[in-house]
Order: C-alpha cells, then sequence, then structure tokens
C-alpha cells in the first residue's frame, strides 16, 4: 500500500533515481555545448561549469537512496560469500544501522554546512552567483534520503535485487 512509509519511501528512491539520469544527461548534453561554443565559435559559456560542478554533487547524493534499493552499487563479497544465512542476514541489519548512523552525521553536518551558507548569504563569486545554500542542501537531502532506504530495507529484511544468492543483505 502506498500509504505507508514503506511504500512512499522505495517510490520517492525511484523518482530521485529518475531524476539522477536526468541530470547526468543534462550534463552530457551542456558540457558538449560548452566544448562546441568554446572550440568552434571561440564564444564559451559562462555558466556550464558552474551549472555542471553542482548537478555532479546532485548525481553523487540524491540517487543514492535508488542505487541502495536496487542493489546495484559495488560489493565486496569475498567474505559474505563464505558465511551462512543467517550470519549474513545479520551482518546486513549491522551493516544497515551503521549506514544509518553514518547518514545522521553527514544529515547533521550537511545541515550545519547548509544554514551557515544560508545565514551568510554566501554566494558562488561568478558571473551566475549561485547562492551555495542550494548545492549545499544536496548534502543533507541526499543522506536522508539514503537513511529512510536503510530503514526500510533493515525493517523488510529483504534483499536488494542483485543479491538474491547472497542472502538477505543491506
Amino acid at each position: 500500500m502506498m500509504n505507508e512509509p514503506a511504500g512512499i519511501i522505495p517510490g520517492l528512491s525511484k523518482t530521485t533515481g529518475i531524476l539522477g539520469q536526468a541530470a547526468m544527461a543534462f550534463m552530457v548534453v551542456s558540457i558538449f555545448y560548452d566544448v562546441l561554443m568554446r572550440y568552434i565559435f571561440a564564444a564559451p559559456t559562462h555558466w556550464a561549469l558552474e551549472v555542471n560542478t553542482f548537478l555532479l554533487l546532485f548525481v553523487c547524493t540524491i540517487p543514492t537512496a535508488d542505487v541502495l534499493s536496487s542493489g546495484v552499487h559495488i560489493r565486496v563479497t569475498f567474505l559474505t560469500e563464505r558465511l551462512s544465512g543467517r550470519v549474513v542476514q545479520r551482518l546486513g541489519v549491522l551493516r544497515g544501522a551503521l549506514g544509518i548512523l553514518f547518514c545522521a552525521v553527514m544529515i547533521w553536518k550537511g545541515a550545519v554546512m547548509t544554514m551557515q551558507a544560508w545565514q551568510h548569504h554566501d554566494r558562488m563569486s561568478t558571473s551566475l552567483g549561485t547562492p551555495m545554500f542550494i548545492p549545499y542542501f544536496f548534502l543533507p537531502l541526499g543522506f536522508l534520503l539514503l537513511a529512510l532506504q536503510y530503514a526500510v530495507l533493515i525493517k523488510s529484511g529483504l534483499t536488494p535485487p542483485g543479491d538474491a544468492k547472497a542472502g538477505p543483505q543491506i
């Protein structure tokens, strides 16, 4: 049922994954456009580098919950493949709890950094003058989504896709 948090969070994670893909596609097009303008027409854009720098931060933080829920992240499994399913399941819960703890620290520190940028009206010293709280906000938001996805996986005891043979893992 989509009204439960366990149904909303995976849907939100999937949405952020799609947003990450769209941001990556925009980065490819805008970098191509900037290179074309710079080297063919000798008229570089004034916005491409700054926008793509912030989009890189977006792509590295916001879609992480979707990556976790899909099970497509890089894993080192040479040890866990030799353990029993019960031990692997317990390690998965421990890994999820440690993941939530790490996310909590990143949310806290990212929120502090975002609030300081907001309070001090920090801006990039470029022609766009982007307020720095905007890219800084990606950090606590992305880690909040990741923490929620860890919680959903711990609660459900499900293995992300791609891990069926290894037993329940996070």
